[in-house]
């Protein structure tokens, strides 16, 4: 199974460009790490504002020892400043295949 984090935020009032900015830094420093398999910058489709990443691991134990890094923490940190308050929301998700039975991987199934 492969694992998915998906992280969405909202950024303050004319800070919108430099969180973009952001997810682009952060999109393309995942790409070198071990275990990234593919990535994707998100922006709302409506007038909600968000804007965050969808990422795709071989593992969760690899994702997070890339977000544990120095590099993504500092960043993590300068956002912070740059998103309105308790907006920042990630989920994390183990994916299936096409091809594979999602069914017989649900936990009590």
């Amino acid at each position: 199974m492969l694992y998915v984090r998906v992280s969405l935020m909202r950024p303050k009032p004319g800070f919108e460009r430099e969180v973009a900015e952001m997810m682009d830094s952060l999109v393309t420093f995942y790409a070198d790490q071990p275990g990234y398999l593919n990535g994707y910058k998100l922006r709302s489709a409506d007038d909600g504002g968000l804007v965050g990443r969808v990422t795709v691991w071989k593992s969760g134990e690899l994702a997070d020892a890339t977000a544990q890094s120095a590099h993504v923490l500092a960043q993590r940190s300068e956002l912070q400043a740059l998103i309105e308050a308790d907006s920042h929301a990630e989920w994390s998700f183990e994916a299936a295949e096409a091809s594979e039975a999602l069914a017989e991987r649900v936990r009590g199934a």
